[in-house]
């Protein structure tokens, strides 16, 4: 409709503004004034175009209820997620008035975003280009645009933006216009507020590497969706019993359990984890794209390695698959391990102390290392 040509013009004269003319302007009082104005002026240009009539909710309650339960969850596992990560002190001041100006700048620009959204759901409320369009343009909007440019200067960098930032957050703009579809502003608006708002007034939040950010940004908005879809189903739907089972969260629970046990697998969580081989050094006794299990150690298990055993360990910055082929020990009576590869014509240059074993070689799986191989070669 003309009215969404209007604000979606709007929206992406804002984008190049502010990306090209205001933002490199470094302006004072940026973050807590002139932008949260301009979304100020955006939100009332889609509030006086978008049409009067409010978006009809049935089952209100439930679904309310509903989403502050499942993001109740959330919180709590990702907290918890910091006994397996570490924490880290936020970067933002914790005295009232510095919280009171983070909420204004960061999460007041969520209210105004979210009002826009409503008001082209509002004017297009059945068109599936336009709900696109908008969970695009939104996330795009999003995104810092720095961090796009020197984040794909290079592969590796690029996969792990990708992987941690980019695909989040279209996910997380395609569930709030969905949210807004089935409840109005206000579900994308305690949405996006559990998810953003913490950093602001906590002092210490899980220290997420960027697997871990890609696996809470890509399972966060699917189980919400999945579970937030169920009830809607259920209030709004005329649908037989039969078919609304088929939408019952509790069918994917097995799903997301078992990713994210594959998850914490390939992370480390538990005492086994898969290594990808990279090199040829170990043939035949496994070759490079095959994946090894290492059995991580205490302290005490490193104690009992014997010759012949296949370890994990540090080497400088780099991790190395190699077997013993001696034990000795340092002028301090320190124990050392004499390692090598199967495929070598020589033991490894430097002895390796127990500190710096991670773990022993508990099973070869073949040729399943080779997505790791391939994207190590890409990036190299």
């Amino acid at each position: 409709m003309k009215q969404n040509l209007i604000i979606y013009s709007s929206l992406i004269i804002y984008m190049i503004l502010n990306t090209f003319v205001i933002t490199p302007l470094g302006l004072d009082y940026y973050n807590e004034i002139i932008h949260p104005l301009m979304w100020i002026l955006l939100c009332a240009v889609a509030v006086f175009l978008s049409r009067d009539s409010s978006i009809r909710v049935k089952g209100e309650q439930d679904k309310t209820q509903s989403l502050l339960i499942a993001l109740i969850i959330y919180i709590i596992i990702y907290f918890l997620l910091g006994l397996l990560f570490g924490f880290q002190k936020t970067i933002y001041a914790k005295d009232i008035f510095s919280v009171i100006k983070n909420l204004w700048s960061f999460a007041g620009i969520i209210f105004f975003q979210e009002f826009i959204r409503e008001a082209l759901i509002k004017n297009e409320k059945k068109s599936i280009i336009n709900y696109i369009f908008m969970t695009l343009l939104f996330a795009i909007i999003n995104l810092s645009y720095d961090d796009i440019g020197s984040n794909y200067l290079n592969i590796k960098d690029g996969f792990t933006y990708t992987s941690a930032i980019l695909i989040p957050t279209i996910l997380e703009s395609a569930l709030c216009t969905y949210l807004v579809y089935i409840g109005g502003r206000k579900f994308s608006i305690v949405y996006r507020l559990f998810v953003t708002v913490p950093p602001y007034v906590v002092p210490i939040i899980p220290s997420l590497d960027w697997f871990g950010q890609a696996l809470v940004g890509v399972i966060l908005p699917l189980t919400v969706y999945v579970y937030m879809n169920y009830v809607h189903v259920n209030k709004v739907e005329r649908l037989s019993k039969r078919e609304k089972n088929k939408y019952n969260p509790v069918v994917y629970v097995p799903v997301f359990v078992l990713i994210a046990m594959l998850a914490g697998f390939v992370m480390g969580v538990f005492k086994y984890q898969p290594i990808a081989i990279l090199s040829g050094s170990m043939s035949p006794t496994f070759n490079r794209g095959d994946a090894v299990v290492i059995n991580k150690l205490t302290e005490e298990e490193k104690e009992k390695l014997e010759k012949g055993d296949i370890v994990q360990y540090i080497s400088g910055s780099k991790y190395v698959v190699h077997r013993i082929i001696e034990i000795t020990n340092d002028e301090n009576g320190n124990k050392l391990f004499v390692t090598k590869g199967d495929h070598n014509n020589t033991k490894d240059a430097d002895p390796v102390a127990v500190k710096d074993v991670i773990g022993k070689v508990s099973f070869v799986i073949p040729y399943i290392g080779y997505p790791s191989v391939w994207l190590s070669g890409a990036i190299s």
